[in-house]
């Protein structure tokens, strides 16, 4: 029986651990989604936004409410008082008739922040992806560097084992051999550093991902390495627009700010109310209770209707209203920067992209042909017609080369994929 729960258990655990191996970037955003403490936070603001525009609502109609209450009265300066009991309960309800619009402006404007607390969660998880797009690029970019790292040092490690049997057979220079050693001493520090700046932002993106740390996580590689014309600015800048959450965000903050201004509005003008009540009591100390009769004999209610005129309140509404207006004002110059933010982002990633691209193709004729001279160079050298430090020369260009491919490539990718998501394409 105890190795069979420990086989279920191991089960659900490899399980678990399986679902982290060949990750795409859309898995790796749906996980962190997913795990996500802030996301989570958002979707309880959401809840209480709701609350609150019901509670609006709610103010329309009317309430009740009961009270019950016992009463001992005693005057200790009188002699022979007797004490006095007694017992009441009762109920009362109101509702307002008219109150100058000012509940209607408070449920549009409760309605007004529900939507905006529900495009804060779509904003939180926006927010979240280009996290995630920017860890898994760079993650993928230090992949690329550490395979180029190792093939260098590969290469490296191939032409010190070939130099140093010349050098024992005395066709090779101790001061070549010396370099050869350097060569293999720089890649090897430079795989080093590379390998570890992996590990670092594969703990980063895991972090991120709120994945355990014991768990196996492996990447797949982005879905596209393809380079395509970047869409005009204009066409760029619509999309964004139409897609754009802060933008609907500051929209419905101006609403809210109007509303609000409406409520306090209201405040200046005569309200009227409509209340009733209904109660009945009993003293004990009567000599013959009889407390049915004596509930029937205090039975009674009341009904009345309000008129509430404010005549002198210091003020108290006028400040409501420029409070509120300045709010409102607020609120319209926050959606004049995000639209300034917005444009400036586009423009930006627009003119970053179409510069990548252009530096990834060009850098892939070059890397390609540095390989072919280095391969030509390796061929030279293994037959004695280049020395050793010509060659380390011609795999620095290399190596160089592939330095300026990899970092174009993923700037290319990281900064499309995050237009992508300015747009609504990815």
């Amino acid at each position: 029986m105890p190795i069979f729960f420990i086989a279920i258990v191991l089960f659900f655990v490899n399980a678990t651990f399986a679902q982290y191996q060949g990750l795409t970037l859309q898995n790796c955003i749906e996980i962190a989604k997913k795990n996500s403490l802030d996301l989570t936070v958002a979707k309880l603001s959401e809840k209480t936004a709701t609350s609150s525009l019901q509670q609006a609502k709610y103010a329309r109609l009317p309430g009740l409410s009961g009270n019950v209450s016992q009463r001992v009265s005693d005057n200790p300066l009188v002699e022979d008082s007797e004490v006095s009991y007694g017992f009441s309960m009762g109920v009362n309800s109101s509702m307002p008739i008219f109150t100058a619009g000012r509940i209607g402006h408070q449920v549009k404007r409760a309605g007004y922040l529900k939507e905006v607390a529900e495009l804060n969660s779509e904003a939180v998880s926006k927010n979240l992806s280009e996290l995630v797009i920017e860890a898994y690029m760079r993650v993928w970019s230090l992949i690329e560097s550490e395979n180029s790292a190792k093939a260098s040092l590969a290469l490296s490690k191939r032409m010190l084992a070939r130099d140093s049997v010349l050098f024992r057979s005395g066709s090779f220079t101790a001061s070549d051999l010396a370099l050869a050693f350097a060569q293999v001493a720089s890649d090897s520090l430079n795989l080093l550093q590379v390998q570890s700046n992996l590990v670092q932002n594969y703990t980063a993106l895991r972090q991120l991902l709120e994945i355990p740390a014991g768990a196996a996580f492996s990447l797949l590689p982005p879905d596209s390495a393809k380079t395509e014309a970047t869409e005009s600015y204009a066409n760029l800048l619509a999309l964004a627009q139409q897609h754009s959450i802060d933008r609907k965000m500051d929209s419905l903050s101006v609403l809210a700010a109007t509303e609000a201004i409406g409520v306090q509005n209201a405040y200046r003008y005569p309200s009227m109310s409509l209340s009733g009540s209904l109660s009945s009591g009993l003293r004990w100390e009567t000599q013959d209770p009889k407390y049915q009769t004596q509930m029937k004999n205090s039975f009674g209610y009341t009904a009345s209707l309000s008129l509430n005129i404010p005549i002198v309140d210091w003020g108290s509404a006028k400040d409501g209203v420029l409070q509120a207006q300045v709010a409102q004002e607020r609120a319209q110059i926050a959606a004049i920067n995000t639209q300034k933010r917005l444009e400036n982002t586009i423009e930006r990633l627009a003119l970053q992209v179409e510069t990548y691209r252009l530096q990834w193709e060009v850098s892939t004729i070059q890397m390609e042909a540095q390989k072919l001279s280095l391969d030509k160079s390796v061929q030279q050298h293994e037959l004695g017609m280049l020395d050793i430090s010509s060659l380390i020369q011609q795999q620095t260009i290399f190596n160089n080369s592939q330095i300026r491919h990899n970092q174009a490539k993923y700037s290319y990718l990281l900064g499309k994929s995050l237009l992508n998501l300015q747009t609504g394409k990815f």
